[in-house]
């Protein structure tokens, strides 16, 4: 595990590093040090969505998994909750994307790699007066054992709803979609939260976009 000095914890509303070497307060008690040494994530919910380009199904539009794990310590050592989102869908020219998110709340940014797991490619915030994850910011959040953790978790799950379709391409089980149906096209627990679609949208590669109606007026 590294050391308290460039840990990243994920929150509630936050994923931040203890110290960040602008002389700021946050710290790493070894109080909560024994906490986290050994810790096994909680998830609480499992949610799943997804959209194909016909109701015939041939081509998976996107589909999104995400678990929202429930005992991450936030810089004051309370316990909250946070994202972690797998994404597939196609990106065109015969060609898929594949991502992989996690909520970092306490910065308001969105974190982002690809499903490959093990490292970040970067992260996303909202300039000012947007409400899209559009800029880009500098410094490359670090991949901690926690995220290791959570990605083993969500790629467990990840085999009861997706599978390699005839085109090479990933798609959805079949099991899978009937099970959660809402319509020919498209599948979705009950309790799958859209914002997740509308605040990583602007950040994958893929050719659907999900944009919050609120802002359609």
């Amino acid at each position: 595990m590294p050391g308290c000095d460039d840990w990243l914890v994920i929150s509630n509303h936050a994923s931040h590093a203890w110290l960040d070497g602008t002389g700021s307060d946050r710290y790493c008690s070894p109080e909560l040090s024994s906490r986290l040494v050994g810790a096994s994530i909680q998830v609480s919910e499992t949610q799943f969505f997804c959209e194909f380009s016909s109701p015939e199904r041939k081509r998976l539009q996107a589909g999104v998994l995400y678990l929202v794990v429930d005992n991450i310590l936030d810089p004051e050592g309370e316990e909250t909750q946070e994202f972690y989102v797998l994404a597939y869908g196609y990106a065109g020219g015969g060609t898929e994307g594949d991502w992989l998110f996690k909520r970092d709340s306490y910065n308001s940014r969105w974190i982002y790699g690809d499903a490959s797991g093990d490292e970040w490619k970067g992260a996303r915030e909202m300039a000012d007066g947007s409400h899209l994850y559009e800029q880009e910011i500098d410094d490359i959040p670090e991949w901690t054992d926690q995220d290791s953790e959570c990605y083993a978790k969500l790629m467990e799950l990840r085999d009861e709803y997706f599978t390699e379709g005839d085109d090479e391409l990933t798609t959805v089980k079949e099991a899978a979609f009937k099970k959660h149906r809402q319509s020919d096209a498209i599948a979705s627990t009950d309790g799958f939260d859209m914002d997740v679609l509308y605040d990583i949208s602007p950040i994958w590669n893929l050719t659907t976009q999900y944009q919050d109606p609120y802002y359609d007026n």
